[in-house]
């Protein structure tokens, strides 16, 4: 066969194909009656009888309907006169079998299809207790895949795909940025800070002024942006003088309503002895544990459970390694990139040094007939931004 018979084969298929889909394509008929409180098997009995088209109804139809159809497709007039009674429709070869949708009846299965679903963003215990009630007989779900599978008619399957696509939906997202530094005590007031008037005000959600709000636990209030700002400012200059410290300024995005930490600490390992002659060595860990939990409330506010945890060393490890702890939860409200400050937490920093003639206290043996050593205690406030931010 030469490319020219090819070529006009081709050309000729072309044109015969769509004339030929259409012609082979069932045109359902069209349903024209006015039922008044009608048997619903009456009412079938006269739409086939109309059409011509075999309709079988199962021994659980029952009921009456009142309803005008004009040139109605047949498909759309068996949905209009069976949805009364809550009844399915199913065409089977040339002919259409109605029935209860209902696990229970013996020709269940011939109105129902069974189809999966793979769950993206939510587990499927979540998804099924979302679920209307409706679905509950027709759902089945397996955790381990977390995939569900449903069956039941197309009608309601279609339904439970639409509802399916508005729960299965990813949560929100909430940058978090957390700032820890530490000042030395009296500084507070350098920085500002107690000039700040306090509201004690524990029924308001937020300010609408972005005025400072003293909230529910002492020592934590709520700051204004540019207050901010200015505040982390000075916080960095009077690093230079060794006044404060920022220890960390990391930021994490975590999802609504999931929790967020962050531990900022050192370790010591000391030598325990028991009774006898033996001992043990045992690490001991000492630092900043902030636990933050963001709950959208709305595209503004964001509530937030924040719970930090403050470990400091106190002692040596040859008089007797204690550990001071600092505990602090409470709830909190906020604006969308409003920043909340908890403060209010002293410890104790301990720092040896060494003061002597210069060079001779450098060397060995001689630096101790010529210098004393030195140990100061500083203490320090411990001050946590917290910036939530949507996105």
């Amino acid at each position: 066969m030469n490319k020219k018979i090819l070529v006009s084969i081709m050309t000729v298929f072309v044109l015969i194909f769509p004339a030929f889909a259409f012609s082979t394509e069932l045109e359902q008929p069209l349903v024209s009656n006015y039922f008044y409180d009608t048997y619903i098997l009456d009412a079938l009995s006269d739409i086939s009888a109309q059409t011509g088209v075999t309709i079988i109804a199962d021994s659980t139809v029952a009921g009456f309907v009142t309803i005008e159809l004009t040139d109605v497709p047949l498909e759309k007039a068996l949905q209009l006169v069976l949805m009364t009674g809550g009844y399915s429709y199913v065409k089977i070869d040339d002919f259409y079998f109605v029935g209860a949708p209902d696990p229970k009846s013996p020709s269940f299965y011939l109105i129902a299809k069974t189809e999966s679903f793979k769950i993206q963003y939510l587990s499927v215990a979540s998804i099924k207790e979302l679920l209307p009630a409706i679905y509950e007989q027709y759902v089945k779900i397996n955790g381990t895949s977390n995939m569900l599978t449903i069956t039941a008619p197309e009608n309601i399957i279609e339904r439970f795909r639409e509802d399916l696509k508005k729960i299965d939906i990813p949560s929100k997202s909430v940058k978090i940025q957390i700032v820890v530094t530490e000042v030395s005590e009296g500084v507070m007031k350098e920085l500002g800070l107690e000039s700040i008037e306090y509201e004690f005000d524990a029924s308001e959600s937020f300010n609408e002024n972005w005025i400072t709000v003293l909230k529910l636990a002492l020592g934590t209030f709520d700051l204004e942006t540019d207050f901010f700002g200015a505040l982390l400012a000075k916080i960095k200059l009077l690093e230079d003088d060794h006044k404060a410290e920022i220890t960390a300024d990391p930021w994490i995005v975590v999802n609504d309503r999931m929790p967020a930490s962050l531990y900022i600490g050192e370790r010591q390992v000391v030598v325990l002895e028991a009774a006898g002659a033996t001992s043990r060595i045992e690490s001991i860990d000492a630092g900043i544990s902030l636990e933050v939990t963001p709950k959208i409330l709305n595209s503004e506010e964001i509530e937030l459970t924040i719970s930090p945890k403050i470990s400091s060393f106190s002692g040596d490890r040859l008089n007797g390694l204690l550990v001071r702890r600092n505990e602090l939860s409470t709830t909190i409200y906020a604006r969308d990139g409003q920043t909340i400050m908890i403060s209010g937490i002293t410890f104790e920093k301990k720092s040896e040094g060494f003061r002597g003639l210069p060079f001779i206290s450098k060397i060995p043996l001689l630096r101790y007939l010529f210098g004393v050593g030195t140990e100061d205690d500083n203490k320090r406030e411990l001050m946590i931004f917290v910036t939530p931010e949507i996105l």
